[in-house]
């Protein structure tokens, strides 16, 4: 275990990573409860009684989905190693589909997941017809189609991206050099980036201390003062690295030359390990019992093949995932099984809607859901609002997940929950009504507010907000106070955080919303103007919603631009959003599955106090991750 954690700490994986698998699943949403009764059980981890490694892609949330398997991450710690000698903690809510990681389980639980990018650097080109970017000399590859189109962040389109933006890459390096991205996130500039490159050596020069990588002539790279890692790492021809740099590319001598401060040297080499599995693309095919899948080295000569995969579908720039032994950083595969590319990819979300705008529009902890031509199998859409919990089957997009089936699920049983919504039909002879697709009940202990409300008050679209609990054997939700909080006809509004794109003085879009600024529309901290807005700035936005269906208008009531800080170990603070879930006290709940502890007397609470927080609050928290809590420093209760 001690040298899978040196392995982990090195930040392996970055190139080392497999593509995604053919299921996306989240379940606990955005927030709320991590798992819901009717949960869809989980693909079965391996390494029930071992420690186990696996490396490969996220394709899912809630419970982290690698490979197309679900892994419990109740004890889950998170890192990013930005710099290869030097990790940052973060949350769950800070994985997102298309990340590459490396994972350490134990009794097939998450222990460890380290998160690395192939490339982060400033766009030189854009051929949107080829579906290319040029990045420090370096080809970058998307696709929109097949099972893992590439996941934009910050922008919709390549189209959308300017020479000298930042962009950071998630993805593979192939034989000829070029980044097959599956995700590619577009950042604000703020001076503390650092850079990176990844590829193999070539053109090593020991005396002068540079090298070039293959594909990538146009950067030499100066490691005379730069950190080796591991330590004791020789660079070689044909070894694969990972640069990074505080600072761009520089002409100097008549070349472009990158000043490195650390190279991480990438064995190709994982961990020792009975219990491993890998994927990607099948490179280097000599036969089945001598490939490469992604990076690692496989034998597959005794292998079972797996969901219909043949020896003819096991070629070069296939897909693939292995399980087997890794030993001295080989595999010896027991089973295999190729991604056909006539097999679309299931996505698969279960959880809590956290922003819902309409039907064509909502998010699943970050995945944006259009389930405009979905089938109701359970429910129907006008179940839908933020705090619902949903089930939901479609095609995975750059975008997000098209839907093609939703299915509206009852909270979490016998638990303390809050629903919070608009009525949809009322039984005062049962005394029930319909909310988020939860029959609810009231009793005459049953509790109603504000003063002079009562049970007869209650109709279609009245907004209420029920605290109570769901039992599965009534598949009933009894209520033991309602408070009623609008009336039909009363404007909505909601509060979402996200990363800017196509921003001018009238309107921005984060994510899939657009939103209008206006000459009322407040701008925080104070002291900020509209021409701090940039492309990929982190926002936090109140909205007003107009309209219906799928033509709706979010006006912003106030942006706030959230600018980096540091906590007190010099770190950048992490935000989380999202809905309040497992509500033990205010040092112990859940926001999705991360673990929280706002506890803490220099807590900074927004728009509401420690009373308020409770199972289903919509918050947004800023703070500090130790030891796999979230410490918060503030606590922004955010509408609907």
């Amino acid at each position: 275990m001690t040298r899978l954690k040196q392995q982990l700490q090195w930040g392996l994986c970055a190139l080392s990573c497999a593509l995604s698998a053919a299921v996306l699943v989240a379940c606990g949403g955005g927030g709320g409860s991590a798992g819901t009764a009717t949960q869809t059980p989980a693909t079965p981890a391996p390494g029930a009684s071992t420690a186990s490694v696996v490396d490969g892609t996220i394709t899912g949330f809630g419970s982290v989905v690698i490979n197309g398997v679900r892994y419990d991450d109740s004890q889950a710690k998170v890192a990013f190693a930005n710099s290869p000698d030097a990790q940052v903690a973060g949350t769950l809510g800070d994985l997102h589909t298309g990340m590459r990681v490396q994972a350490e389980l134990k009794d097939g639980v998450l222990q460890n997941l380290v998160v690395n990018f192939a490339l982060v650097g400033t766009v030189g080109a854009v051929d949107t017809a080829g579906g290319t970017l040029n990045v420090f000399g370096q080809t970058i590859k998307t696709t929109t189609t097949g099972q893992l189109p590439t996941v934009f962040e910050g922008f919709t389109s390549l189209a959308q991206l300017a020479v000298g933006d930042l962009v950071k890459v998630s993805g593979t390096v192939a034989s000829d050099g070029s980044i097959t991205a599956t995700r590619i996130e577009r950042k604000a500039k703020d001076g503390t980036e650092l850079f990176r490159i990844s590829g193999a050596v070539q053109a090593l020069d020991t005396t002068a201390k540079t090298f070039t990588l293959v594909g990538n002539s146009s950067v030499t790279v100066n490691y005379a003062d730069a950190k080796l890692l591991p330590t004791g790492a020789v660079i070689e021809n044909g070894k694969l690295v990972s640069v990074v740099s505080a600072n761009a590319p520089a002409t100097s001598g008549g070349k472009t030359v990158l000043t490195a401060s650390a190279v991480e040297v990438k064995a190709r080499k994982l961990p020792d390990s009975s219990d491993t599995t890998v994927g990607g693309p099948v490179s280097d095919f000599q036969s089945l019992s001598s490939l490469r899948i992604g990076d690692v080295l496989v034998d597959a000569s005794t292998a079972t093949l797996k969901d219909g995969t043949t020896a003819a579908d096991v070629v070069n720039g296939a897909q693939a995932l292995a399980h087997g032994t890794i030993k001295d950083g080989a595999m010896k595969a027991d089973w295999l099984k190729v991604l056909k590319n006539d097999t679309a990819i299931k996505a698969l979300l279960i959880g809590q809607i956290t922003d819902y705008v309409s039907i064509a529009n909502f998010t699943l902890r970050g995945t944006v859901v259009d389930a405009s031509a979905a089938t109701f199998t359970k429910g129907s859409a006008a179940d839908l609002a933020a705090g619902a919990w949903v089930q939901v089957t479609g095609q995975l997009t750059p975008a997000g997940v098209k839907a093609t089936e939703v299915a509206v699920q009852p909270p979490p049983a016998d638990k303390p929950e809050r629903l919070a919504g608009a009525i949809t039909a009322v039984d005062a002879t049962a005394k029930t009504f319909t909310l988020l697709g939860t029959t609810v009940k009231w009793t005459d202990t049953t509790k109603i507010s504000p003063d002079g409300k009562s049970f007869a008050n209650l109709a279609a679209g009245l907004g209420v907000s029920v605290e109570g609990s769901y039992s599965a054997s009534t598949g009933v939700f009894t209520a033991t106070s309602v408070t009623v909080v609008s009336t039909p006809g009363t404007a909505k509004t909601i509060g979402f955080s996200g990363i800017a794109f196509n921003v001018t003085a009238q309107s921005l879009q984060i994510g899939s919303y657009t939103v209008q600024i206006t000459p009322n529309t407040q701008l925080q901290p104070a002291g900020t103007q509209l021409a701090d807005l940039v492309n990929g700035s982190r926002l936090s936005v109140k909205a007003t919603v107009s309209g219906t269906g799928t033509n709706v208008t979010l006006t912003a009531i106030s942006i706030e631009l959230q600018k980096p800080e540091k906590d007190d170990a010099g770190n950048d603070y992490v935000y989380l959003g999202g809905l309040i879930g497992d509500f033990v006290s205010a040092a112990d709940f859940k926001v999705g599955s991360q673990k929280v502890d706002a506890s803490g007397t220099g807590v900074k609470f927004i728009d509401g106090d420690a009373s308020k927080l409770a199972n289903g609050a919509k918050v947004e928290i800023k703070g500090s991750v130790k030891d796999g809590v979230l410490v918060a420093r503030q606590v922004h209760f955010m509408p609907g």
